[in-house]
């Protein structure tokens, strides 16, 4: 009689370990470079876009850094100030800028997450805000 309750009870060990590998074996993609994504990011205030910017992006994150991986300015891409990130891999990211709106003759800044979800060219906007 004992043994099937030791052979029941083995059973349910090798099951629930076998569970616990397929959960540990399934991972997010991690973000930085080394992929094919481009990111073409457009900052904007109050709908107008900002041409004096720069472009902060941190790596597997969604939340604001104080250290960031990488940063461009904005050039003008297509008649529009872009700030690109190229050869990114899919996964999560923090974007965030800092510059300049003449037209109030204030710094202006802001940062939203994104996530890739594929490698592609994918096109971007940074609402920004005045800075206080």
């Amino acid at each position: 009689m004992r043994a099937p309750i030791y052979l029941l009870f083995a059973v349910c060990i090798l099951l629930i370990n076998a569970c616990r590998d397929k959960k540990s074996t399934t991972t997010e993609p991690i973000a930085g470079k080394g992929g094919s994504a481009t990111l073409n990011i457009v900052s904007k205030h109050h709908g107008k876009n900002i041409d004096s910017i720069a472009v902060y992006i941190k790596y597997n994150t969604q939340d604001a850094a104080t250290a960031y991986d990488d940063s461009v300015k904005a050039v003008i891409i297509n008649s529009k100030p872009t700030a690109s990130f190229a050869n990114l891999k899919k996964g999560k990211y923090y974007i965030y800028g800092l510059g300049w709106d003449p037209t109030i003759i204030s710094k202006v800044k802001g940062g939203i997450p994104y996530t890739i979800t594929e490698e592609k060219q994918l096109d971007i906007t940074l609402p920004v805000t005045e800075t206080h």
